[in-house]
C-alpha cells in the first residue's frame, strides 16, 4: 500500500481490465452478421479476338452484403473485382461475385449488366499535329517538322473505327528553337479504352537555322533559242532580294548558278512584247522568298537570212 491506504499498481490493473474488455467487445462484435453495401470494380474479361465492346459497361458495381463483421471488415479493405464474361452477351452480378465464406450477396446494382458488342475492325489512319513551334528571333524552321510513326494502327469496334479519319496529339506549343529538336508528345486518349492503339506517343524532331537577308545582280538567260544572238533582252540582268541560310550567304553571292531564265517558246507565244524571268537556284542551296525586279523584261528578235 501506498502512504494513502491505496493498494499499489492500481493504474495499471485498470488499464489491463480495459484492454481486456475491448478484446471481448471487439470478438463479440465481429462474429455478429450484418448487412452492408460496398461498391465492386468491374473488368471485362475472356472478350473474343473478332469482337470489341461498343460502349464501356458500368465501371462499379453496388452490392448488398450481409456476413459476419469480421469477413466484411476484411472485404471493405480487399474488394475483389468482380468480372463480366466477354463471350456472354448479359452477366448477372451475383453469380460471378466470388465472395469470401459466411458473407452472401443480397443484391446487386445493376443486377445484371448487357455487353454491348461488335465486330472488331482494324484499320491505320494518319496521325493530325496539334503542335506549334516557334522559333528564336533571325531563326526559322528548315522544313515542316516530321512525325515518327506519322500514323497509328486502330482496333475497335466498328461502328466507332469507320468513324476515326486521323488521331490527333496532344495540344503541345514548343518555343524559341535554334537548333535541332525531338519532342515527344502522347496521342489523344479520348476513346481509351474502347479504341487500341498501336502507339500511345509520337515524337516531333524539327530543325531551324539562322537566316540572313540578302541582294545581288543576275544574268537573264535565253533557252531554246536557236543561236546566242537571236534574242536580245532589255534588261538582261535582274536584281534580286532574298533570304538565304546564314551558312550559304558568302556563297549565295559568288556562285554562277544563281540565275534568271526565259523560254525561247514563251517569246514566240508572246504578244505583248514583255516576258517575265523566273529565278533559278542551286539545289543545295536554301533560298526563300525571292522578289526579282524588273518583274518583264522587254525582248528583241532578230532574224537572219542565209
Amino acid at each position: 500500500m501506498d502512504r494513502d491506504g491505496r493498494p499499489r499498481h492500481s493504474g495499471t490493473a485498470i488499464i489491463v481490465c480495459l484492454f481486456i474488455s475491448l478484446f471481448l467487445w471487439l470478438s463479440f462484435t465481429l462474429q455478429e452478421e450484418r448487412a452492408v453495401t460496398l461498391e465492386f470494380p468491374t473488368q471485362v474479361t475472356n472478350l473474343p479476338d473478332d469482337q470489341a465492346l461498343a460502349e464501356l459497361p458500368p465501371s462499379t458495381v453496388s452490392v448488398q452484403l450481409e456476413g459476419e463483421s469480421s469477413r466484411l471488415l476484411w472485404l471493405y479493405f480487399n474488394r475483389p473485382t468482380v468480372p463480366l464474361d466477354g463471350s456472354e452477351d448479359q452477366v448477372s452480378m451475383i453469380s460471378v461475385m466470388d465472395l469470401p465464406s459466411n458473407v452472401r450477396a443480397l443484391s446487386a446494382d445493376p443486377g445484371e449488366i448487357e455487353l454491348q458488342k461488335e465486330e472488331r475492325l482494324t484499320r491505320r489512319v494518319p496521325v493530325e499535329s496539334r503542335v506549334e513551334f516557334s522559333v528564336d528571333s533571325a531563326y526559322e524552321l528548315l522544313n515542316d517538322p516530321e512525325i515518327a510513326p506519322d500514323s497509328v494502327e486502330v482496333s475497335g469496334a466498328r461502328s466507332l473505327v469507320e468513324e476515326i479519319d486521323a488521331w490527333q496529339t496532344d495540344s503541345v506549343f514548343v518555343a524559341d528553337i535554334a537548333d535541332s529538336v525531338a519532342v515527344r508528345v502522347a496521342l489523344q486518349d479520348t476513346l481509351d479504352p474502347l479504341v487500341e492503339r498501336s502507339a500511345d506517343e509520337v515524337t516531333f524532331v524539327a530543325q531551324a537555322d539562322r537566316f540572313s537577308e540578302a541582294e545581288r545582280e543576275v544574268d537573264v538567260r535565253v533557252e531554246g533559242a536557236p543561236g546566242e544572238d537571236v534574242v536580245v533582252l532589255e534588261p538582261s540582268t535582274v536584281r534580286v532580294q532574298y533570304r538565304v541560310l546564314f551558312d550559304q550567304l558568302f556563297d549565295s553571292q559568288r556562285t554562277d548558278d544563281f540565275y534568271a531564265t526565259v523560254t525561247y517558246d514563251e517569246i514566240r507565244r508572246d504578244t505583248t512584247g514583255y516576258v517575265e524571268p523566273e529565278l533559278q537556284v542551286p539545289d543545295d542551296f536554301i533560298i526563300r522568298d525571292p522578289e526579282i525586279e524588273p518583274t518583264r523584261l522587254r525582248y528583241y528578235v532578230f532574224v537572219t537570212g542565209d
